[in-house]
């Protein structure tokens, strides 16, 4: 079963830098001052959460079997953002805990959306809020595109090839490494309200 902690543990060395750098950068300032740092957070998540769920309304509608060239890149590009997707949720995840109940247990750094946060998982939601925020643009293009190709093939109907860019690569020069299906997170793993109504798959 795969965790947070094992997708952060697969990051290419551009996210790791990335993670570096904002730990260097504002690690000291959400110690001395985390609440300081909750739109920032609550931003980011609101990006992921928002991506989430344009991938979730574009998996019923991906083509079945893979015939055609248009299918393939459909397929592919849908892969791709559903790996960004886990990459990035991840370095807020990868650490976070359910929200205690007050006076229960050690009080935590910062709570958003019902879940405690450390110093990593803040510093990181706001080194990501750009990422997060371009996977919702691709994520919400690529479902309009999806869902005319759809209407248009039961009308039968051909659609002039897409003019959606390839989703970018992160700065380790790599788009992911999970493919759709290929993420299962483990019963142990902290469940997020917002962003993970479901715990397999995209």
């Amino acid at each position: 079963m795969t965790t947070w902690a094992d997708v952060r543990g697969n990051w290419s060395s551009g996210w790791k830098e990335l993670q570096r750098s904002a730990l260097d950068s504002w690690g000291a300032a959400i110690r001395r001052s985390p609440e300081e740092f909750r739109p920032n957070v609550q931003a980011t998540i609101d990006e992921l959460a928002a991506a989430r769920a344009h991938l979730d309304e574009m998996k019923p509608l991906l083509p079945k079997q893979l015939v055609t060239a248009e299918d393939q890149r459909v397929f592919s590009s849908f892969s791709q953002m559903s790996a960004r997707y886990y990459e990035l949720a991840a370095g807020v995840y990868a650490e976070a805990q359910p929200a205690r109940q007050p006076g229960v247990g050690v009080a935590p750094l910062l709570v958003v959306a019902g879940v405690a946060m450390g110093v990593a998982a803040i510093a990181w939601a706001v080194a990501a809020y750009q990422y997060a925020k371009n996977l919702r643009e691709q994520t919400a293009l690529a479902h309009q595109e999806l869902v005319a190709r759809v209407e248009a093939s039961k009308e039968g109907r051909a659609l002039q090839p897409s003019t959606l860019p390839e989703p970018p690569k992160d700065k380790g020069g790599r788009v992911g490494w999970l493919l759709v299906g290929g993420l299962v997170l483990a019963a142990g793993a902290v469940t997020v309200p917002a962003l993970m109504k479901k715990k397999a798959g995209t």
